[in-house]
């Protein structure tokens, strides 16, 4: 996959009428660059600016700036001795992009047969798998759960990871809603329908969710029809349950028109976890000693509390969970953050699977038509807290040398850029600041080629793309699933195949494309999805 190069763009290429940006390592201020036609011939030529060196990328780059060249065609960028590799500017660059990174979500689904007629990826169909009868943990109870994704590189299907992915991929429904091209590819609203069903089984008669259903260990790399290991529904948990009642009641909107039964259940389903969690203490998840799957576990549930009051507000109008809402906020925020103990995040306005509160802000501020003329000071309040978050994260952009959002590269950054921009998106939609814009469209770049690692982080696109994920369905065919986000680079090494060949680089290259590395080369539906969010917002 390594191809050595000076000269990073991104791979896919760039939107016609957009700002163009590309990356040169070894250069200096003022050095001259060309853009090449696909003959050879100089169209445009510019100088670098000046040099940036940050922590992540342990190195000096440039950045190329072309954004005034708009004529459609295939080119390159060359500055000294390099060139880059090829790529385009153009129209419907990201179309093919945005229908494969959806279509995984089809190809991830458990418990039905899996027949896409599309003979890029038909190695990758296959029957109904995971349908016996699971064992509620601790009990002598089994239960029947069809349905949902298949979480990551594994099997495993988890009410945390899959509820982000829900809110992400209605998120950006709303923005293609009215795009007939992008919605007659795919439709987003079914694909979430299928998960969101598989949810409604997760709950139990009091209310309560199973954190996850699973088989007891991770299996080899097979295909998912062939692990038949006992299933176990884990314990249920405070994030889960919480998670569920936002996600759901969200949801509910969505179908009022096309299914006003279904969007009934959700909404209920979601009023009857809240209940469970107004009258319990915080259930935080850990795996029992028989259980090694994902954990998905937290120090802290209030943003999940939160986040669920906040969509069950915009959705019922009922103020009392607003002032709830705020309530949690306000204790939340108040908790000091201890430098020795940097897992427990401080409170932020956060699109993380582990700290979701920013999605609570986000529905608020989506309804704030709701909210009474005594309750008006909310708005202001989560406002300038978007914008201050939104600031931090723009600064970092501006002084980074790859236009990077992380200030930390830690497992799973790719999800977090995508997550990252997700934020920015949101300040430039309250704020109307084209910079907000401009810093989300260079976290697409980043992780379409813009990195020092020049690589494509989708499979199957780019000239240089992941081939070796950490993916069972991949691993057990010896293909590569296309339209999967790659982890990315994480400073961590927290798999031997990381410790092994990638101790001493700088964080943004703290990544190896091999099957081993779980934990800078899996795939998961979670950081899909605001992958799928940032395309639709900027790509399409």
């Amino acid at each position: 996959m390594s191809i050595l190069n000076d000269i990073f763009v991104n791979q896919i290429g760039y939107n016609q009428k957009g700002t163009k940006f590309a990356y040169v390592r070894g250069a200096g201020k003022g050095d001259e660059f060309s853009l090449l036609g696909d003959n050879g011939k100089t169209v445009f030529s510019g100088k670098l600016k000046a040099p940036v060196k940050d922590r992540v990328a342990g190195e000096d780059i440039c950045m190329a700036d072309f954004s005034t060249f708009s004529v459609p065609g295939s080119y390159s960028i060359k500055a000294g001795n390099s060139q880059s590799l090829p790529f385009a500017i153009g129209e419907g660059l990201f179309d093919n992009l945005y229908l494969s990174i959806l279509k995984y979500f089809t190809l991830s689904r458990c418990g039905e047969d899996i027949n896409l007629d599309d003979e890029n990826i038909a190695i990758f169909n296959h029957p109904a798998c995971h349908t016996g009868l699971a064992k509620i943990y601790g009990t002598k109870k089994t239960k029947k759960v069809l349905g949902g994704w298949h979480d990551a590189g594994d099997y495993g299907r988890y009410v945390v990871a899959g509820s982000k992915t829900v809110m992400d991929l209605l998120l950006a429904y709303e923005f293609i809603k009215d795009d007939e091209k992008a919605c007659s590819k795919f439709d987003i609203l079914d694909e979430c329908r299928f998960e969101l069903e598989w949810m409604l089984q997760m709950q139990r008669e009091d209310g309560a969710v199973y954190h996850k259903i699973s088989c007891y260990h991770f299996c080899p790399f097979i295909l998912p029809q062939d692990e038949q290991d006992e299933l176990v529904l884990a314990p249920v948990s405070t994030s889960a349950t919480a998670d569920f009642a936002a996600c759901l009641a969200f949801a509910s909107s969505f179908y009022k028109e096309s299914s006003p039964e279904f969007a009934q259940a959700l909404l209920k389903a979601a009023k009857k976890a809240q209940k469970y969690l107004d009258s319990h203490e915080d259930e935080l998840y850990k795996n029992p000693p028989e259980i090694t799957t994902g954990g998905y576990g937290d120090w802290s549930v209030k943003d999940e509390r939160y986040f669920a009051l906040c969509s069950l507000f915009a959705v019922t109008g009922d103020e009392a969970y607003l002032e709830k809402a705020m309530q949690i906020r306000k204790e939340a925020k108040a908790i000091p953050f201890n430098e020795a103990e940097p897992w427990k995040r401080p409170w932020g306005e956060n699109f993380g699977w582990g700290s979701v509160a920013g999605y609570g802000t986000e529905i608020i501020l989506k309804n704030k038509q709701l909210i009474s003329e005594k309750s008006a000071n909310i708005i202001e309040d989560l406002e300038q807290s978007i914008k201050e978050t939104a600031d931090k994260v723009l600064e970092r952009v501006e002084n980074a040398s790859f236009g990077t959002s992380l200030e930390k590269v830690f497992w799973g950054s790719n999800g977090a850029v995508c997550d990252n921009a997700h934020l920015l998106l949101l300040a430039y939609d309250l704020f109307g600041n084209k910079s907000y814009y401009e810093a989300a469209k260079k976290q697409l770049d980043y992780l379409m080629g813009c990195n020092p690692m020049n690589v494509c982080y989708v499979t199957g696109f780019g000239t240089n793309t992941v081939q070796n994920p950490h993916h069972r369905p991949s691993g057990a065919t010896g293909a590569t699933m296309p339209g999967m986000l790659s982890g990315g680079p994480s400073e961590w090494l927290a798999d031997e195949v990381a410790k092994t060949h990638l101790q001493g680089k700088p964080p943004l290259q703290c990544f190896i494309d091999l099957q081993g590395s779980y934990s800078t080369n899996e795939i998961a539906i979670y950081w899909n999805s605001p992958l799928v969010y940032l395309v639709a917002r900027v790509g399409l």
